[in-house]
């Protein structure tokens, strides 16, 4: 249901007016419709939820322990940093000591040297 704050001074909400257009431009049944934007929601829920997760791990530093946590946001802070930035230079610094190493066989994964 589209909130009514949502809706033109007319009566008629933008959501009204998009799915009439969609109704006549489209050779499907509502009930086809329907099924559609039912699926399109639930990839659109399931999207919404990898998102969050992100956001959760990035905030809690990856849920690790706050000793380390702290050792790393005070490098962090020493580089002028944020945790994006931060990651970014991790990865790099990751892709930089794997670039020079051959996997073993197609598809089988990069190992670090032994020291």
């Amino acid at each position: 249901m589209v909130h009514p704050a949502a809706c033109a001074g007319d009566g008629e909400c933008p959501a009204q007016v998009e799915r009439a257009i969609v109704r006549e431009n489209s050779p499907h049944s509502d009930a086809e419709l329907s099924v559609v934007l039912e699926r399109s929601l639930e990839k659109a829920c399931r999207g919404l939820s990898a998102v969050r997760e992100v956001l959760v791990q990035l905030r809690t530093c990856f849920r690790l322990p706050q000793y380390v946590v702290d050792v790393l946001e005070a490098e962090m802070k020493a580089k002028k940093l944020n945790i994006l930035g931060y990651v970014q230079e991790l990865l790099l610094r990751r892709y930089e000591a794997l670039k020079d190493q051959k996997p073993a066989s197609p598809g089988a994964p990069h190992r670090a040297p032994r020291r």
